[in-house]
């Protein structure tokens, strides 16, 4: 394999040592449907939710001896012994496998259940691998059978349902008004009865709501005590479709509503259900997806108290939209994201201003930040000092070919606090802005206009958030990762300026586009997240 697609044995064996959300198959077996094919320089895999290609002699001489031994019967150990290899190699080469989706773990002891049909079985395993949910696909099985799924609605839509979901889950009618107390997820096909909606909830009950508005199917939202607000904070998120349905709409907003019930229970393919759900085009297919917030003052979900109010703020709905899924329903697949090289990559890059003026920093002195603080150490704020402040807040401490060791915590590893000094009165620096290239441990001189970031400090730290580069891993998650890391080198600013006893202080507010255009930076893409005084007035 070749790009930046390529994930060796190695690697993923290493990282499978140590990191215990990487559950790699202690007897292996090759997922059900799967074809493989053997050539002269490379082993090739399709039928799972990728083509995978695995080159090199390793490849061509082992894999296949290791993939016609991988039944579900044998564990590595019994797998080195006949392949003659050590067992490293045999677990690093099931690691790499495993997490490529090309085996799974053998059979759990499981209930027993009824037999299951050839086509679901390989569904099941074939496709186990985009969440990596189950061990095995019995487990994904053992969900589908032991749920209790009733429909409430539409009788023809609920009868179109049953029949869409016949091969993998029984689905019950709601012919009562009321959920029974044995059921575990409740689809109501259209707006809820408040009854229905409270008697879930009361009951800790999940409501999946199906909602047909003009030719857009709402797929959602899932009201689960205890994971989500209540019915009437989430549905105020709803959208309108002012378009007539045309025939076939509705059997295609109940087949999309099946897929959703499927993957929420067998755990099998992805799906945004918890914390989102999706409205889809029943004409392009298209689709947006949803969030929604707890209210203040509701009675149903909110812990604060007084009037309801007509909506979360913003803040609070951003947060929502961007939530981590419950642990229950986090999927292993995503965790190995942090793995694929593409990713890995990102730890390297960094800011360097390549046509700026180049300017020198002392190497940073750790001994000066030992704790308690030296008896008589000086407050005065000099080239060494910054230098080390801009080291422990955005600096390297060392790196290697595969991963980046900073001085302070950072999301993902990735880095995304980009360092300013603002200098105005400071020995061994002349006045300027610069740019802490924390690659190469100096500064790049960016602007000799001072005029935007205000203040009179002797020096002023800006920090920004480089956030298109998280934003390639993250998505829209990447701004709470921007700012989870901004805050951490805040407090890394604070502690070690307290050691160095030079005065700091953090501003409240400023002028965004102003500091904006002094930087050279525009707010939407590499927002200001923290204006930092240091030292006395000049």
């Amino acid at each position: 394999m070749t790009g930046e697609s390529v994930v060796t044995a190695e690697q993923i064996g290493q990282a499978a040592k140590y990191d215990p959300q990487l559950r790699i198959p202690v007897r292996p077996r090759v997922r059900r449907g799967l074809v493989v094919t053997v050539g002269a320089e490379e082993v090739t895999v399709e039928g799972g939710p990728k083509r995978q290609l695995f080159r090199g002699r390793s490849a061509t001489e082992l894999l296949p001896r290791l993939l016609e031994l991988a039944d579900g019967s044998h564990d590595h150990e019994v797998l080195a012994a006949r392949l003659g290899v050590d067992e490293e190699i045999v677990f690093k080469s099931v690691s790499l496998l495993w997490t490529c989706g090309v085996i799974e773990d053998g059979p759990a002891d499981l209930p027993a259940t009824e037999p299951v049909p050839d086509l679901l079985a390989d569904v099941l395993s074939r496709l186990g691998d985009s969440t990596g949910a189950n061990p095995a696909w019995e487990q994904a099985v053992a969900r589908l059978r032991s749920a209790r799924v009733e429909a409430f609605g539409d009788p023809a839509l609920v009868m179109s349902l049953t029949a869409e979901l016949r091969d993998a889950l029984t689905v019950h009618a709601g012919d009562h008004q009321l959920p029974q107390p044995s059921t575990s997820l409740v689809l109501s096909l259209g707006d809820p009865d408040p009854a229905l909606a409270g008697s879930c909830w009361d009951k800790n009950i999940p409501l999946l709501r199906l909602r047909v508005a003009g030719r857009r199917a709402i797929l959602g939202p899932l009201v689960a005590p205890g994971m989500t607000p209540c019915y009437d904070c989430l549905a105020i998120e709803d959208i309108s479709d002012d378009r007539l349905p045309v025939d076939g709409d509705a059997c295609l907003a109940v087949a999309l509503l099946a897929r959703e019930v499927f993957a929420l229970v067998s755990r099998t393919v992805p799906s945004v259900l918890p914390v989102r759900w999706r409205a889809v085009d029943l004409d392009t297919l298209g689709y947006s997806e949803l969030s929604g917030a707890t209210r203040p003052g509701c009675q149903r979900c909110s812990v604060a108290r007084g009037p309801l109010a007509e909506r979360a703020s913003l803040a609070v709905r951003y947060e929502a939209a961007v939530a981590m899924p419950p642990k229950a329903y986090a999927d292993l697949k995503a965790h190995q994201m942090h793995y694929k090289p593409s990713n890995l990559k990102l730890q390297q890059i960094s800011r360097t201003w390549p046509v700026a003026p180049a300017v020198g920093l002392p190497e940073p002195r750790l001994d000066r930040i030992a704790w308690p603080r030296p008896a008589g150490a000086s407050s005065q704020l000099g080239a060494e000092e910054l230098s080390l402040l801009l080291a422990m807040i955005a600096g390297i401490h060392a790196r290697t070919e595969q991963r980046v060791l900073r001085w302070t915590a950072s999301g993902g590893n990735i880095g995304s606090v980009t360092a300013y000094a603002v200098v105005r009165d400071m020995d061994g620096l002349a006045p300027g802005v610069y740019g802490y290239v924390m690659a190469e441990h100096r500064l790049a001189l960016v602007s000799s206009d001072l005029s935007g970031v205000g203040g009179d400090a002797s020096v002023t730290l800006v920090l920004t958030g480089d956030f298109p580069k998280v934003a390639q891993k993250y998505g829209a998650f990447a701004l709470r990762i921007v700012l989870l890391d901004s805050g951490c080198a805040q407090t890394t600013a604070r502690r070690v300026a307290a050691i160095l006893g030079v005065p700091v202080s953090l501003r409240p507010r400023w002028d965004e586009e102003a500091i904006g255009a002094v930087l050279g930076v525009r707010p939407d893409t590499e927002p200001v997240t923290a204006v930092i005084d240091l030292g006395g007035m000049p």
